[in-house]
């Protein structure tokens, strides 16, 4: 039995919606077409793929997974086949999904968005945000074709392309004892109070900074969002350590000062990761190619700080 693209694209809806009725009003159809869709391809496979629960909509089966992860693939093949296809005739054209940490995106989204509007005006990208896990999940599935991230969370079977170092730095209220020094060392921060930066990975990294060094930080509060973060550290509520170094950061006036962790061997690497087999995709070599060139003419200098 040969399945249409269109049954493909309402099995996938209706998997992802956990229900037909949603499915239906986000593809803007009748509920009676993502039924026989789903149970077309039900028959074809011959075994249950979705158990029906009232007022719970629908419950993937195991194999329901498995054939919405296998449907899921090949229709994202499909549209950047697609998008090579609209390429061929002259610059890349067609739809990039790029995944950013979320904490990273507005630092460094602007200027590489910018970059790929001049450079290629018929790629479209859309964006996802999220922390470093669900950057690597969404490459995993699928969900996304590239994602900005650090390298330390990309799995082995995804491709990294380096952008750019970014060396832990110090984020200290203006007032502080410490504000003067030019440079900080984690014994210096180890009695401060510290704002933790509290998503998923990151704060276990910046942990790990203090522990291998032998030292326990003071960490009196902790929050999910880097505006937040910074207002508590302007407040004097205590110190903050962070790797991308926003504009603000460096200004004075915003009621804190950054400045540069010695005595660190390693610096996390911030990057863009993507699935191998994207590698000769049009659309996905331009934006990597955009983001490289980007970086080589010192386009992300800006947000790292280092020691002299």
């Amino acid at each position: 039995m040969n399945f249409t693209l269109k049954q493909l694209l309402y099995f996938d809806a209706a998997l992802r919606n956990r229900s037909i009725a949603r499915a239906a009003v986000e593809m803007n159809i009748s509920q009676s077409s993502i039924t026989a869709a789903v149970d077309q391809i039900e028959q074809s496979v011959g075994i249950e793929l979705f158990r029906r629960i009232p007022a719970k909509g629908v419950v993937p089966t195991r194999m329901g997974e498995e054939v919405g992860r296998r449907i899921t693939s090949f229709l994202e093949q499909s549209r950047l086949f697609q998008s090579d296809l609209m390429s061929l005739g002259g610059n890349p054209t067609g739809t990039l999904r790029l995944g950013c940490f979320e904490p990273t995106a507005p630092y460094v989204l602007p200027p590489l968005l910018r970059r790929i509007s001049d450079g290629y005006p018929e790629i479209r990208i859309d964006l996802m945000e999220g922390d470093m896990e669900k950057m690597s999940d969404v490459l995993q599935t699928g969900a996304v074709d590239a994602a900005l991230t650090y390298e330390m969370e990309v799995r082995p079977e995804h491709s990294f392309v380096p952008l750019f170092e970014a060396p832990p730095y110090a984020l200290v209220p203006e007032s502080s004892h410490l504000a003067h020094r030019s440079e900080l060392a984690l014994e210096d921060l180890v009695d401060v109070p510290m704002v933790a930066l509290d998503v998923p990975r990151t704060r276990g990294y910046f942990q790990r900074l203090f522990k291998n060094a032998g030292l326990t930080p003071t960490v009196v509060h902790s929050t999910k969002s880097g505006a937040v973060l910074r207002g508590l550290i302007a407040a004097q509520f205590g110190h903050a350590i962070l790797n991308i170094c926003s504009p603000a950061d460096r200004d004075p006036s915003q009621g804190y000062l950054s400045l540069p962790i010695s005595g660190q061997a390693e610096y996390p690497v911030f990057g863009i990761a993507y699935a191998p087999q994207l590698e000769n995709s049009a659309v996905v070599r331009a934006v990597i190619d955009t983001a490289v060139k980007l970086a080589a003419e010192g386009g992300f200098d800006h947000l790292s700080i280092a020691t002299a």
